[in-house]
């Protein structure tokens, strides 16, 4: 599969949306000054995609899907113990090495400048396993970013069986099945925590990958996209894909707190959701003139930065009011914390991309290269 600087460039935006949501979320003046400016006799809201930002994790889920499909389904791929072995392996060491340097860091610092008093063993070993609530002996996360991860590590560990049993039932009895396992596993946590609050509910629907497998499949699917169509059909695709992933967040947006924990929409918008942005990257794979852009250096330097950005920012944002006094609560407050916190994270995620992640995946690698034996 050869490099596609556009999927990089859309990892690069995926990381700074969870990025910039997050700054809102903590740090929130400067979007409030922003949630209702008159303009052409109506109102608008100018931190509208910052407020929907944590969509850049289900963007990052259907890339993923997409990316590791589209290697496992080349035809002169042969799924036999030891390449699905081979699989796993750079799978988890894509992930853990940078989570153990973090923690690695991170909790001698927070002791020595009393942010945690103490650690228990038994919750420093879950967040070195990445063993997520609610599974049992689990315990809340230091880093909250990690609740993604395993997510991630889940779907990796089905993947090569998801792919040998397409090629064994066919595409559409896959994503049928996938479909089926991800809504009877949220019309379930609904209806057995239905006493226990939305926020229960959602936790659990969310946490554990059979009620997201079917966002991971929605980029699984792309691999089946036409990719002979037309630029101006490409061009309406587009447009029509944009317009419905706009107005999917206006009407969650517009209805979360007035749905009841039953009604359909809490069952199946992440579903939709992962549905129309498997549409809009599958509309970009092949590039279209006014979306270059998306493929420039500084994106896909993002790209390469964007775990190391995911992983980092929220202990930065979270840290700098407890050790920096500063006018936080202020329009212009906020918007000096996005300023330190970028100029914090960027350089961290790219110590870590230099001496974490880019040295272990070159050494797997090495390792997993084949070796040819002269004649």
């Amino acid at each position: 599969m050869t490099f596609n600087p556009i999927l990089h460039g859309l990892r690069g935006l995926a990381a700074m949306a969870v990025l910039l949501y997050h700054w809102r979320g903590t740090y929130p003046r400067a979007a409030m000054a922003g949630h209702q400016v008159p303009f052409l006799g109506t109102e608008w809201d100018l931190f509208f995609f910052v407020n929907v930002g944590w969509n850049g994790v289900h963007w990052f889920f259907v890339l993923s899907g997409y990316l590791l499909a589209s290697k496992l389904l080349q035809k002169q791929t042969t799924l036999d113990a030891a390449a699905i072995g081979r699989f796993w392996q750079r799978r988890v060491l894509r992930i853990y090495p940078a989570v153990w340097v973090q923690l690695t860091l991170l909790l001698p610092f927070s002791y020595m400048v009393g942010l945690a008093p103490e650690y228990r063993w038994q919750a420093v070993l879950a967040n070195y396993l990445l063993w997520p609530d609610p599974l049992p002996g689990s315990v809340g996360f230091y880093n909250t970013v990690y609740w993604t991860l395993p997510l991630e590590l889940t779907f990796y560990l089905l993947l090569p069986f998801i792919v040998l049993l397409q090629r064994r039932l066919g595409f559409w009895t896959v994503m049928g099945l996938a479909m089926a396992t991800t809504l009877t596993w949220r019309f379930g946590i609904i209806w057995l925590n239905e006493n226990q609050g939305t926020t229960i509910s959602m936790i659990r629907l969310r946490t554990i990958l059979p009620g997201m497998l079917m966002i991971f499949m929605a980029g699984y699917a792309i691999t089946r996209f036409p990719q002979h169509i037309s630029d101006r059909t490409r061009y309406a695709l587009l447009a029509l894909g944009l317009a419905l992933y706009i107005g999917w967040h206006q009407v969650m947006v517009a209805t979360r707190t007035e749905l009841p924990r039953t009604h359909w929409f809490i069952i199946t918008w992440e579903i939709g959701l992962g549905l129309l942005i498997a549409l809009l990257v599958a509309l970009l794979l092949k590039p279209l003139k006014p979306w270059r852009w998306l493929g420039s250096r500084p994106l896909v330097w993002l790209g390469d930065m964007s775990f190391g950005i995911y992983l980092w920012h929220w202990p930065v944002l979270r840290q700098m009011r407890k050790l920096m006094h500063g006018p936080w609560n202020t329009v212009e407050g906020s918007w000096l914390a996005l300023l330190i916190c970028l100029a914090v994270t960027l350089p961290l995620a790219a110590l870590s991309y230099r001496f974490v992640e880019k040295p272990v995946l070159d050494w797997i690698a090495r390792r997993q290269r084949p070796t040819l034996t002269p004649a």
